[in-house]
């Protein structure tokens, strides 16, 4: 395109078009395109120049008006990204002037909505000026389109997309309920992948609380049991994004969709149960108290899959739950009960929750002969001197035994399919590594333990401050002193009580004493930083302010790079997470 009719289009130079009018330029000339194939109307309607399309040069009938670019748009489709009413409004009214044949003006009414297919042109994603307008929230745009041609509001695109389900997925409310209210034709639900403008409006709660799920269900109240592709009800949304709002309104209009199951055979008591939303479960449960029956595909419940969603809310909820007792120790298709469930995702909250209710059966055993303790151990199946503290504790609740029936199936396993030499050589060899590592751990624990022990001996006879003449402490009547005094007769007891328990360990086979001579070391340490911490503050605070305020940083400083280590220091899950929903 010629640049200086390319920068008399941007800002609308009408100069430029009296003189390209009194000298009587060619067609050409104005027919000129950018790379885009923009011609000056799409460059005018981008730059919001209305003046450029009440003067241009160009008879009603110019097919620049609404010719495309390389994507298809129009001089509309742009205006209505620009949100430029003056130049839609010119378009509406320019289309309506424009006759499919200019040649037969009595044609009747064959041509009486001819304007309608200029409005209703579709660019290479099959959006009409509508769809834009929506999609950039052009409010002002989207009421003059529509006034113009309602039948708009019921075009969708190569994405199946109506203006109405874009509207909703945006959130404009102001422009969904104007769709809704002031069209005069019914509107398309129509979205991606079959999910209705209904499904996307229950998972907006602000949508909700416009009023603008009830208004969709009063004007079709079918879609709440429309599905989408994996057969999910709006329902299904709402239990997903923990609207109750959404819930009770499509509850209250038609409770029965609570019994609808998608593909996988879920319902939207199994979602919102996975998702954790409590306010969701009672409502349905309250409103059809036989949904607690309902199974999936694999014949799980809810309870199973709150456990696989790791929603310990919802496990305590139907625990407290009396009605509910019959799900506790109910199994899916695979034998498997929620203890199980949990134990093979080694979530010790969710396991300890469970084992607490003397209703959960600890002993079940599943289609494979496992009990939920087998899970748990995995591999370190027989091997409970290498399982840490937390997960001992654990199995305190699931208990130790492991099923009869299980230790069957190994024997069987391995006498049928005899090891080669040598998966028994690595065996062999792992075991002879782990005894060999117990010794030397022990060595280790009992070698920190004696230097916390003679450190904290040596700082309590040789106090911070030293002494007075009469042999007491010179900073006795600080508190900072006497906090360190505390620390270090904590540190140091608790490090003689380590080196005790090791001790003993050796001469008994005392199966906690490792993990608890850890424990005891690790706050040993804690308290003799902290009493560190004490006698410095104590010695600085002797000292100004100035001091004081040095020792205060540095304190501040060990313990930020402690607690930093203490966070680096949590042991990872030995399992993955299994989901199923």
């Amino acid at each position: 395109m010629d640049p200086s009719l390319y920068k008399a289009a941007r800002s609308g130079d009408l100069g430029f078009l009296r003189r390209a009018r009194d000298s009587k330029v060619s067609n050409s000339f104005l027919d000129q395109k950018t790379p885009k194939d923009n011609n000056i109307l799409h460059v005018a309607a981008e730059f919001k120049q209305i003046d450029f399309f009440i003067n241009a040069p160009l008879d009603d009938q110019s097919p620049l008006f609404w010719a495309t670019n390389k994507k298809g748009n129009t001089p509309l489709h742009v205006a209505a990204r620009v949100g430029c009413h003056e130049v839609v409004k010119f378009l509406i009214e320019h289309a309506q002037r424009t006759l499919i044949d200019p040649a037969d003006q009595e044609s009747g009414p064959a041509d009486a909505n001819a304007h309608k297919e200029l409005l209703r042109k579709t660019n290479s994603q099959k959006d009409t000026a509508l769809h834009v307008a929506v999609r950039n929230e052009h409010a002002g745009v989207v009421t003059l389109l529509v006034e113009a041609d309602p039948h708009l509001c019921s075009f969708t695109n190569s994405a199946n997309e109506s203006p109405l389900f874009l509207a909703v997925r945006n959130g404009y409310a102001n422009i969904v309920l104007y769709i809704l209210n002031e069209s005069p034709i019914f509107p398309s639900f129509h979205g991606t992948n079959g999910v209705t403008a209904l499904h996307m409006a229950v998972t907006r709660k602000h949508l909700t609380g416009r009023g603008i799920v009830e208004t969709m269900v009063s004007k079709k109240p079918g879609i709440i049991r429309e599905v989408d592709e994996l057969g999910w009800t709006p329902l299904h949304y709402a239990a997903l994004g923990g609207n109750l709002e959404a819930a009770r309104v499509l509850l209250q209009l038609d409770s029965d969709a609570s019994y609808i199951l998608d593909k996988s055979g879920i319902s939207a008591l199994h979602v919102a149960a996975y998702a954790g939303c409590t306010k969701i479960l009672e409502e349905m449960i309250g409103r059809r108290p036989d949904t607690c029956d309902l199974l999936n595909d694999k014949g799980q419940t809810i309870l199973h899959a709150a456990v696989l969603g790791e929603q310990i809310n919802v496990v305590n909820y139907i625990l407290k739950n009396p009605k509910l007792a019959g799900l506790i120790n109910e199994v899916d298709n695979d034998g498997n009960t929620p203890l199980h469930l949990a134990a093979r995702q080694h979530n010790r909250k969710i396991i300890t929750t469970l084992t607490h209710d003397r209703r959960v059966d600890k002993t079940a055993i599943n289609e494979e002969f496992s009990q939920a303790v087998d899970y748990f151990l995995g591999d370190n199946f027989g091997e409970k001197e290498s399982i840490n503290l937390r997960d001992l504790h654990v199995l305190d609740h699931l208990g130790r035994s492991v099923g009869i029936p299980f230790f069957q199936q190994q024997i069987t396993s391995d006498i049928k399919k005899p090891e080669s030499p040598g998966s028994v050589a690595h065996k062999r060899e792992k075991r002879q590594a782990h005894s060999d590592q117990v010794p030397k751990g022990r060595d280790t624990i009992l070698l920190v333990a004696t230097l916390i022990a003679s450190v904290t001996f040596a700082a309590g006879l040789n106090v911070p401050g030293g002494f007075k003449s009469d042999g007491t402490a010179a900073l006795q009547d600080s508190k900072f002193f006497v906090f360190f005094i505390t620390l270090d007769v904590a540190a140091f007891s608790l490090a003689f009580i380590a080196i005790f328990i090791e001790l003993i360990g050796t001469i008994i086979k005392f199966q906690l004493a490792i993990p608890t001579s850890t424990t005891l070391i690790q706050h040993s340490i804690t308290w003799m930083v902290m009493a560190f911490f004490s006698g410095t503050l104590a010695v600085m605070s002797e000292s100004g302010k100035v001091g004081m305020c040095i020792g205060v940083l540095t304190n501040f400083l060990f313990i930020g790079i402690y607690m930093y280590l203490e966070k680096r220091r949590k042991p990872t899950a030995k399992f993955k997470k299994i989901h199923i929903i």
